[in-house]
């Protein structure tokens, strides 16, 4: 009965974390560059069936599958196609994002939405007046000049990233990032959509709340009947 009730435990446990990706999912649907976070259960579970290891493992990993290319129109919106991610400087030092759209600050500087500079291979990149151009490797071109080329980097195990907020991955403290050679293409005038699949994340959640239902309930009658053969115990 105790093997019960961990059980019904474990599964309401991993069910929550489950449902904080999903909801987290669901509300960056349409964040550019987005990338979905699932739970390590799901994955445990379809090798093992074991509940009580996937009660044991409820991390999050991220799923950096290609986003659908979205046209936009707009000079500054980058998308990549391909592996790899743009470089971005903050006040902690790199950072990584798929998220491309991108502006100018006050001097002219390209920054992401946030004001963070966006990397390139001779600083920062300033524009002035005239028509720009990005090439597929990332080179800006102004009145057909070259004015910079952004930074791409790539890595051989991107789970070794964490996700920080803003769009943006940084390197987790427990796994070193090794860089190898970026393929992706830069793609001017659009941005790389979430890759949520927003209709299968619903069904997900529905059927979540159901099992969190169940597992609740069985929990409830699990404790009443230990609490009852107790009783009888205690009382002879």
């Amino acid at each position: 009965m105790a093997d019960g009730i961990y059980l019904s435990g474990a599964a309401m446990v991993s069910q929550q974390a489950r449902q904080e990706a999903l909801v987290n999912n669901i509300a960056n649907s349409s964040t550019p560059g987005y990338k979905a976070a699932h739970v390590f259960v799901d994955v445990l579970r379809e090798v093992s069936g074991d509940i009580r290891a996937a009660g044991r493992n409820e991390r999050q990993y991220i799923d950096f599958s290609q986003g659908s290319l979205k046209p936009t129109g707009r000079d500054l919106d980058l998308a990549l196609q391909g592996e790899g991610f743009f470089v971005v400087q903050t006040p902690d030092g790199e950072r990584f994002t798929r998220d491309g759209n991108f502006t100018l600050d006050g001097g002219g500087t390209l920054v992401t939405q946030d004001g963070f500079p966006v990397a390139a291979d001779g600083g920062p990149i300033t524009l002035q007046n005239g028509p720009v151009e990005v090439t597929e490797d990332g080179e800006f071109l102004v009145n057909g000049l070259s004015v910079g080329k952004l930074l791409i980097r790539n890595f051989a195990d991107p789970a070794a990233l964490r996700r920080e907020g803003s769009g943006l991955f940084g390197p987790r403290p427990d796994a070193p990032l090794h860089e190898i050679e970026p393929d992706a293409k830069v793609a001017q005038r659009s941005l790389e959509d979430s890759n949520v699949e927003e209709g299968s994340e619903m069904m997900r959640m529905m059927a979540l709340i159901k099992q969190f239902e169940a597992a609740g309930h069985t929990l409830k009658l699990q404790s009443s009947t230990l609490r009852r053969v107790a009783n009888e115990l205690i009382t002879g």
